[in-house]
């Protein structure tokens, strides 16, 4: 498990510091969140996630915001025997988040989409790792089986627009 998370967490950190030659295709990164929502614990899934992160820094084809609100499982300092879930559970909402915006044709951060990815790829890697718990997840499914997770994503995505629209004013003056 030690060198799983360690292979990891070196995937997602080279693809944020090493510039790479050739940038990720639209058809590459389709690919990739295949194998995520095929099957987030495969092996496959770690060569996935480093695609699909790569894919969503480096693309003008789409928006990630991340941050607590998006993000809230990572931005915690996690156990270690958790390190690589909530990892792997980042780069699936990238996923989620990056399919439904080429489905869109727009660059358009959506939270929702990326919420419900990872809500699938923490189902899958519960049904192997049925102890595992990630709290901030599990908050998560309970505002969805509430209801209250699309308006929350809809607010959050009117807030992180207001704050560039603000960023844009002060820019230009």
């Amino acid at each position: 498990m030690l060198t799983r998370i360690t292979a990891l967490l070196l995937i997602l950190l080279a693809s944020f510091v090493v510039a790479w030659a050739e940038p990720v295709s639209r058809g590459e990164v389709l690919a990739a969140i295949a194998v995520l929502e095929k099957d987030v614990t495969s092996d496959e899934a770690l060569k996935a996630a480093e695609t699909v992160t790569r894919f969503g820094k480096e693309s003008e084809a789409v928006l990630l915001i991340v941050g607590p609100e998006t993000l809230p499982w990572v931005q915690e300092d996690p156990p270690e025997d958790e390190a690589a879930a909530r990892m792997m559970l980042m780069a699936v909402y990238f996923a989620g988040d990056i399919k439904s915006q080429l489905k869109k044709g727009r660059a358009e951060d959506d939270p929702y989409s990326g919420w419900l990815a990872a809500i699938k790829g923490y189902r899958l890697m519960k049904k192997k790792h049925p102890r595992l718990v990630i709290a901030e997840i599990e908050e998560i499914i309970q505002k969805e089986e509430a209801g209250t997770l699309q308006q929350e994503a809809e607010d959050l995505r009117k807030q992180q627009e207001q704050e560039e629209q603000q960023e844009r004013a002060k820019n230009t003056v």
